[in-house]
């Protein structure tokens, strides 16, 4: 699964990438605790991610490009259950902090400065 660029939304507001078919949505908003990873089917509310990354900006990018790579060898029209498979700890409102060593390995964790 590849993503591009496109103008932000109401679901995602400071970035929207869409699957290159235009299947899949992922984005990052503002909320007043922190920014939100979100994801789900195009043009509804994303149903598959929804993790707040906090107030710390150096998550930002090595999060979005480690799911980014997770998401990779899926095909665009993968169902919401394949990708849940490759996020199992991510229900509802996970405490991403509990799972930054498995998403990003031990060199990203120390990069992003959560090490």
């Amino acid at each position: 699964m590849k993503f591009h660029r496109v103008a932000p939304n109401a679901f995602y507001r400071a970035l929207r990438l869409k699957s290159l078919e235009g299947y899949w949505e992922l984005g990052l908003s503002p909320y007043s605790h922190g920014m939100r990873l979100r994801m789900g089917l195009a043009g509804r509310p994303p149903a598959v991610l929804d993790v707040c990354l906090g107030q710390n900006p150096g998550l930002l990018l090595p999060v979005l490009s480690a799911v980014i790579r997770c998401l990779d060898p899926l095909a665009e029209n993968a169902s919401c259950r394949e990708v849940d498979e490759v996020f199992p700890w991510a229900g509802t409102r996970p405490d991403l902090a509990l799972h930054l060593d498995e998403l990003l390995g031990e060199e990203m964790a120390v990069v992003a400065g959560t090490r």
